[in-house]
């Protein structure tokens, strides 16, 4: 996996990124990025692109790869939590027909304190996938030099990218980025924002994709520009509709191109071998996830004054919004990708059950007293008709 199950880096309120409020460090120039200092890599847009015209360039942030992840691993905490204080109300209640009432008063504050703080807990963290923005943009101007984020606070920031110290950083348990640093006179990172690509290790892929965005801003003739619109095949117009269906399983694929090297070329990238078999449940999960976050999230907007200095020319050639580089891609999902989704659905809800069949067997398993059915065959039992 190219990233941890649950990953807050940036999502927070306030200051998540943990270099915010810190001097900047000389280490981290082993891997500095200049802005408009060209490198010699390969551009890489990986499938980040909104919006693409002569005047500005709109990504997604650097969570759309992991969105659902946080929906579904909290809401399977939840249970599990939930689970466990059954169970432990079903032990205190035995020991309070022993004890008397005094233990049951004692042990329901210490239930509301604990349902309290969970709830609280999982609440925060859901809030940074539901109802929230189903994507937070980051647009980079070529003309002005400006870089206009909306942050997990939903408010705009301003960076000039030629004053940006850029270099690939990464927090604890989480992938490399390309981290974009609003450093002070005395040193002191401001501000920070990340671009949306991340992978395990330094390499071509973050290198190219830094390559991909600063190639744009440093763009000066249509020749520069007509080389940066070729690396891309897919625009992901989000900033008018929510994703559809078929985008969703797409981009919940990501984890599964192989060593992320060009995912503008799914045929080459991705890798649906055995380690994706075995991963179909949380694939499936992850899924749900996502599409209950986009469904109960609004599409952001920047205000009219970002508008105002990001006109597009109506005629503009290398307007790819208008003017999709593969056409096919972003068409409905056929027929054949319909019986594909609906397979790949029916395939993940029968391992998906039969996962937690066998969890809730093994726990009855390890409870004393009683023989307990086989919920695993139970559901198997059901699937090949035996019950007819």
């Amino acid at each position: 996996m190219s990233k941890t199950m649950i990953d807050m880096t940036g999502r927070g309120k306030n200051r998540t990124y943990s270099t915010i409020g810190k001097t900047y460090h000389t280490e981290n120039l082993q891997y500095e990025l200049i802005p408009y200092q060209q490198l010699d890599y390969p551009l890489r847009p990986q499938r980040t692109v909104v919006q693409f015209n002569s005047t500005y360039m709109e990504l997604v942030d650097m969570w759309d790869f992991s969105r659902g992840e946080i929906v579904w691993s909290q809401l399977l905490i939840l249970s599990v939590a939930l689970f466990g204080l059954g169970t432990c109300s079903y032990m205190v209640f035995i020991e309070v027909n022993r004890h008397g009432i005094g233990l049951f008063i004692v042990f329901l504050c210490v239930m509301i304190a604990l349902i309290v703080g969970m709830v609280y807990t999982i609440l925060r963290r859901l809030s940074r996938e539901l109802f929230t923005y189903t994507y937070f943009p980051i647009r980079f101007n070529r003309k002005n030099g400006k870089v206009y984020v909306i942050g997990n606070n939903k408010k705009v920031e301003t960076y000039n990218w030629q004053d940006l110290n850029i270099h690939m950083d990464a927090e604890v348990n989480a992938p490399w980025d390309v981290r974009c640093c609003d450093v002070d006179d005395k040193g002191v990172i401001q501000r920070t924002f990340s671009l949306p690509f991340r992978y395990l290790s330094v390499g071509e892929a973050l290198y190219g994709h830094f390559e991909f965005v600063n190639r744009y801003m440093s763009a000066k003739d249509n020749k520069d520009l007509s080389e940066v619109a070729s690396s891309i095949r897919y625009i992901f117009p989000i900033h008018q509709r929510k994703e559809t269906f078929k985008e969703s399983v797409q981009r919940s694929l990501f984890d599964y191109h192989y060593q992320f090297m060009d995912i503008e070329y799914p045929e080459k990238s991705i890798k649906l071998d055995w380690l994706f078999v075995m991963s179909i449940p949380f694939w499936f999960l992850k899924l749900l996830g996502r599409k209950a976050s986009v469904l109960t999230s609004k599409t952001p907007y920047f205000p009219s004054e970002v508008e105002a200095q990001c006109d597009v020319d109506p005629n503009d050639k290398f307007d790819l919004n208008k003017n999709p580089p593969v056409t096919a891609l972003i068409k409905p999902a056929t027929v054949l990708e319909k019986t594909f989704y609906v397979i790949m659905m029916m395939v993940a809800t029968l391992a998906s059950l039969s996962m937690l069949a066998l969890i809730i067997d093994i726990i009855g398993a390890m409870r004393p007293h009683g023989d307990y059915p086989s919920f695993f065959k139970m559901l198997w039992d059901v699937f090949l008709l035996k019950w007819l």
